[in-house]
Order: structure tokens, then C-alpha cells, then sequence
């Protein structure tokens, strides 16, 4: 049975830890005031901090007249006020020297926001989906035309990791993109991203006094199926890596990040966003966060999640995992063992969710 859960997720830890916890304050008001009604201005005004469009037009205008597509016999009309967020969840593989290298994006969810209709949906994507992914420069992390079919979560790796310098983000931007344009189906800008620290996520639970969640199965060394546990500490970690002992294998693992996020997200909500940011400020101080957006957009976007107002009103979605969801193929980047364990997306699911969320049946 699926499992759906609506949060404002680690998206609305950002948010609160940015505006509130930027030294500017009150000063946002007539900013903001503006942007919550027209929160698209921020998107068109100016591009990324870092990732600018690689082609003429690429930013939503919100005003410009949309595209259409015709599949399958249907006419669909590109939705031009939707914006694409990528959520990078970065976790290290084990190496004895913590660095750059050695990071992976354990966790991605694709963020989209509908500001027209106040509506935002998380969609998770498997780390190991195999999907088209772009060689990058070893030295330079400078992204290649050349591309190879691999796991998602080596986008990031490949390109630098979390090294600043290099484009670990933006890869994974780009191999998210190329995922979900369907082999060039749809046109779906992914432009901005949002990592975190995984390793960190128990200091944001112990800095905001623990969290509490309900076990929906047995989970070795933190409790029973049916009990709610106070997560701090070292049981963050246990609790949002465990898949291997998990009855339903990855996709239990990615519910149980989304039970994580809600559960911190209702915490910040219940103690007010001043005191919030107050305590998570020096998570952000020490890069447990980054991004590209701009202090605008993300105002923009605090716009939105304000005028949704629920927590329960922001849609969660995961892909339905089948017999034939996970296969075994070799890897180009790994040589031991000889083959990897694969997700394997269903290309019909995946072409229906994105035009669901980018496209208007005409």
C-alpha cells in the first residue's frame, strides 16, 4: 500500500533559518508583502546565485505564453508558474577522511511549486535510479558533454561532491532534469537546489529538543512497531539510514525521511519561527545548509508556504515499486561487485507524474 505524507519539509527549516536568522529582519516586510503576492517577480528578476540558465528563456516569466506538447494523442500546455527546487539529503561513503570526495546525495526530492495555485509537491526519487548522468572534470569538477547511465546519486560525486568549488549540485540538477524530461518528452527546467548535511540532521533535532515520531515497524536498537520515540542524538541517524533492515528495502527508508522532515517541520511550526531560528542559526552558520537561491526567492517561497498555511495541504509523492522496480546491471564507475542493484523507473509513472505537475491537459 502507498504510503503519502504531506510536509513542509526541510524546505521550511530553510526558510525560517534564512529570513529570520539573516540579519535583516523586519526590514523584509515591504519586500515580502510584495513578493507573497507576486512571488513569480523573484524567479524573473534574477536567475540563481550560482546556476544560470544554460539556455535563452529558460527562466519561468510567469506572462509569457506557454508552450504546448501533444502526447499520445492529448494536448498539454506548459503550467509557466511552476518552479522546480531540487532537495539534496548529502551523506558520506564511509571513507576514513570526511572531504568533499567522499560526499553523496543519500536523499533527493524534487520540490515542485505551483505559486498561481499555492500548491507544492515533494517527489522523491530513488538514489539508485539508473538514469543518464554527466561525466565531469576529476580535477576541475567541470560537467562534460559526455554522459554515461549510472546511478542518480553519482551525479554529485562525479562533479566535486559538496566541494564549492566544483558543480556537484549542478549535475545533480542536470541528471534530475534529464530524468524527468522523459528523453526530451517534456521541457522542465531544474535551475536551484537545497542541500543538507545529513550527518547534522540529529544536531537540528537536538537543537530544537528532540523529536517525536510513531514506529510503523520494528526498527533495531530505537523501538517497536507502534511506539512513539523521542529521536535525538544518534538515533536520527539510525533511524533515516536503515534500509536493509526495513521490510519494504529503500522505499521504507525514504517514507521514514519524509515522517523525519514532517515531525521537525510541526516541532519549528509549534515553537514559532523566531524562537525556531534562534536555535537552528548556528546549524546554518556551519554549512549544514546550502543553496543557490537568492534572499528574494526564498521570501518568495515563504509567500507561498504561507498562503497554503497547512502543513497538511503540502502533497508528498514516491514511485510505486514493482517485481520489476530493481535490476541488476554493471556500472561504469564500479568495477566490485561486478553488478549494481538498480531502480529502475517506470517510464509510463514517470511521464504521467510530470505532466501532472508541469502541464495542463488542454
Amino acid at each position: 500500500m502507498n504510503h503519502h505524507k504531506k510536509i513542509k519539509a526541510l524546505l521550511a527549516v530553510l526558510i525560517v533559518l534564512v529570513i529570520c536568522a539573516s540579519g535583516v529582519g523586519y526590514a523584509l516586510i515591504d519586500t515580502y508583502s510584495g513578493l507573497k503576492e507576486n512571488p513569480m517577480a523573484a524567479f524573473v528578476s534574477a536567475g540563481p546565485d550560482e546556476v544560470k540558465p544554460k539556455e535563452e528563456g529558460s527562466i519561468l516569466t510567469g506572462d509569457t505564453p506557454a508552450e504546448t506538447i501533444r502526447i499520445d494523442g492529448q494536448t498539454y500546455q506548459k503550467n509557466a508558474n511552476t518552479i522546480s527546487i531540487l532537495m539534496l539529503g548529502v551523506d558520506w561513503d564511509g571513507t576514513e577522511v570526511k572531504d568533499a570526495t567522499g560526499a553523496r546525495t543519500d536523499m533527493l526530492m524534487l520540490c515542485t511549486m505551483d505559486v498561481q495555485n499555492n500548491q507544492i509537491t515533494f517527489t522523491s526519487i530513488p538514489r539508485d535510479t539508473r538514469t543518464k548522468v554527466h561525466y565531469a572534470d576529476s580535477k576541475t569538477g567541470e560537467i562534460k558533454d559526455d554522459t554515461m547511465v549510472t546511478k542518480i546519486n553519482h551525479a554529485y560525486v562525479v562533479a566535486g561532491g559538496n566541494d564549492p568549488e566544483k558543480h556537484g549540485a549542478d549535475n545533480s540538477m542536470l541528471a534530475v532534469k534529464d530524468l524527468i524530461e522523459c528523453d526530451g518528452q517534456l521541457d522542465i527546467p531544474v535551475d536551484y537546489y537545497v542541500s543538507i548535511d545529513l550527518e547534522h540532521l540529529s544536531d537540528l533535532a537536538e537543537a530544537l529538543g528532540g523529536i517525536e515520531v510513531t514506529l510503523d515497524q520494528d526498527y533495531p536498537d530505537i523501538g517497536s512497531k507502534g511506539e512513539t520515540i523521542h529521536l535525538e542524538g544518534n538515533n536520527v541517524r539510525l533511524y533515516l539510514q536503515n534500509r536493509k533492515q526495513m521490510v519494504g528495502g529503500e522505499m521504507d527508508r525514504q517514507r521514514h525521511e519524509q515522517d523525519f522532515m514532517m515531525a521537525l517541520a510541526k516541532k519549528i511550526k509549534n515553537m514559532g519561527a523566531v524562537q525556531a531560528a534562534t536555535k537552528l542559526f548556528p546549524q546554518l552558520a556551519n554549512n549544514v545548509i546550502q543553496t543557490n537561491l537568492n534572499l528574494d526567492q526564498i521570501v518568495a517561497m515563504a509567500g507561498v508556504l504561507d498562503k497554503i498555511g497547512s502543513i497538511d495541504e503540502i502533497k508528498m509523492d514516491t514511485f510505486e515499486e514493482t517485481d520489476e522496480s530493481w535490476q541488476k546491471f554493471p556500472d561504469p564507475l564500479v568495477s566490485n561487485p561486478p553488478e549494481l542493484d538498480y531502480f529502475v523507473m517506470d517510464e509510463d509513472e514517470l511521464l504521467g507524474k510530470m505532466l501532472d505537475l508541469y502541464y495542463i491537459a488542454q
